[in-house]
């Protein structure tokens, strides 16, 4: 009796997983549409995890970043007071900030890898690329960085800091980066001319005592004149750098005009090797530049000084206009990528299968072909027309799919919608999960205009199939928590498109109950939506 007793419970317990896992799979079946196919979006749960963890390190570094500015900035106004006589502090302090700017700047975790070419490029542990957007306010702190370095330049050296500078280069073994982009470049460049014209003020405040502050002064508005003059040479698109610039006249203005007061005041510093006014024999003119034989400003002449370093600015120069003529190709090219993916959904609509099929796979060919390679080429083009396109990509793919599944052979001749959702790594092209998500939203519009098409020939199990699938979506988005930005506002247009389908479907079963003919089985309906 023992015996068997033994042998019954061995038995049970060999067959008991298969029990479970039959008992599990008709449980799944049983389960509604909208439970059933909750999984698809669990894929990029852990990249949407990783992306935000990395935005928290990058802005948690961004304040550290910001107090390490200050303190600098504090101990540089200490260490310029008459009384000081210790420059300990400010030495701790400056590198304190250049040992946290060059951890920043070779740390991958601080960049957005968003080139997304299928080689890992989100993993923490990936080498960002050159031209990978900083994370945050990252992008600010350097700019900062370059303006507090630049002035700092200016006080030693009384010319504008190189972009190639020692201190602009962080070197780690064999990598080597550059500490600040071009544009952060600029950008501190531009802020250099707000501390020159306040560096101008507080000098002239103390003209009387001072005798080196016209000369000063005059050094400050040379250097903002070079600037702007050598900013007049960029074409800036509108943006940060547009805005920062259309400031730097007014510090300019700032600088001649306490010059001109200076010289009216009979103010010449007590230098008169330096001193214009005394030199020159004639008075300084309000907002105008003179050299020393009375003539306009020869820029030629403030290059050979080495004023302004011209031959690198060139250089970043030439290398902006380049990224310019590489963002005009790819907005051309996503114009008409956009089109074909937006002519693949309407031909969906008309039934159109083959023709939306051939647009799909236009689009991405056009990705691989051509997209592709200037987004290697310069990654920060990816938000914008781009990811526009990609986004439309993700909701034409993805509805084919949801009517036809994957039956491309026959250009899905089935009239029963798959209702299947592709998962992130289903999809021929690699796209962001903020892409993936807006073209998953977008999806449920069209699902609902295909209810619609529906209800009209009183397709009742074709409607509830479009409810199921949209209640799918709108639940996965619950269950996922914070969602991108641009996300959040695409839900309201998904809690309508499911309030709208549960009347649809109210008013079907009205119909129903009062005798009228309602298409029971979606095998059996008379309009094939998805047919050629």
């Amino acid at each position: 009796m023992g015996f068997r007793t033994h042998h019954l419970s061995r038995i049970l317990i060999t067959i008991h997983p298969i029990i479970k896992a039959t008992t599990t799979r008709s449980l799944h079946t049983a389960l509604p549409l909208y439970y059933r196919q909750m999984d698809y979006l669990t894929e990029i749960g852990s990249e949407l995890r990783l992306t935000e963890q990395k935005r928290r390190s990058a802005n948690d570094r961004s304040w550290e970043l910001n107090a390490a500015l200050v303190r600098v900035v504090m101990a540089h106004e200490a260490s310029m007071e008459p009384s000081s006589t210790n420059q300990d502090e400010l030495v701790k302090e400056e590198e304190s900030l250049d040992s946290l700017v060059k951890e920043t700047v070779l740390s991958s975790a601080f960049y957005d890898n968003i080139v997304r070419d299928g080689l890992g490029d989100m993993k923490t542990e990936s080498k960002a690329h050159p031209r990978a957007p900083r994370l945050d306010s990252l992008s600010l702190k350097m700019e900062e960085y370059a303006r507090y370095k630049a002035f700092r330049h200016f006080l030693s050296e009384g010319n504008l800091l190189s972009p190639s500078a020692p201190c602009f280069v962080a070197t780690e073994g064999d990598e080597q980066r550059a500490v600040v982009t071009d544009e952060e470049y600029l950008g501190g460049c531009i802020l250099l001319c707000h501390d020159l014209a306040k560096y101008g003020v507080s000098r002239a405040t103390n003209a009387v005592t001072d005798p080196d502050a016209v000369p000063a002064v005059q050094k400050a508005r040379d250097i903002v004149s070079k600037v702007l003059e050598m900013l007049l040479e960029f074409d800036f698109r509108n943006g940060p750098l547009r805005r920062k610039y259309d400031g730097t006249k007014y510090k300019l203005k700032t600088l001649e005009t306490v010059l001109y007061e200076l010289s009216v005041a009979g103010a010449g510093g007590g230098n008169k090797a330096s001193s214009r006014e005394t030199t020159e024999g004639g008075p300084l003119k309000k907002m105008k530049l003179e050299d020393k034989k009375g003539g306009d400003v020869d820029m030629t002449d403030y290059d050979a000084s080495g004023t302004i370093p011209n031959d690198e600015i060139a250089a970043i120069k030439l290398r902006m206009d380049h990224r310019d003529v590489l963002r005009e190709r790819l907005i051309k090219a996503c114009r008409d990528g956009q089109k074909s993916a937006k002519q693949s959904i309407f031909a969906l609509h008309r039934g159109d299968t083959t023709r939306a099929s051939n647009l799909l796979r236009e689009v991405e060919t056009l990705y691989n072909n051509d997209l592709l390679t200037i987004l290697k080429e310069e990654p920060s083009l990816r938000s914008g027309s781009l990811s526009g396109v990609l986004e439309e990509y993700v909701e034409g793919i993805m509805f084919y799919t949801w009517l036809h599944g994957e039956d491309n052979a026959n250009g899905g001749s089935s009239k029963k919608p798959s209702c299947k959702i592709l998962k992130p790594s289903e999809l021929p092209l690699s796209v962001s999960s903020e892409e993936y998500l807006g073209g998953l939203c977008d999806l449920t519009g069209e699902v609902g205009r295909y209810a619609v098409a529906r209800g009209t020939v009183r397709d009742k199990e074709s409607v509830k199939l479009c409810l199921d699938t949209n209640k799918s979506i709108q639940n996965a988005l619950k269950i996922m928590g914070k969602l991108p930005g641009s996300i959040g506002k695409k839900q309201t247009a998904l809690i309508r498109s499911v309030e709208n389908l549960e009347r649809m479907i109210y008013e079907l079963s009205l119909m129903e109950m009062t005798g009228r003919e309602v298409v029971t089985a979606v095998e059996d309906s008379p309009e094939d939506i998805g047919g050629d």
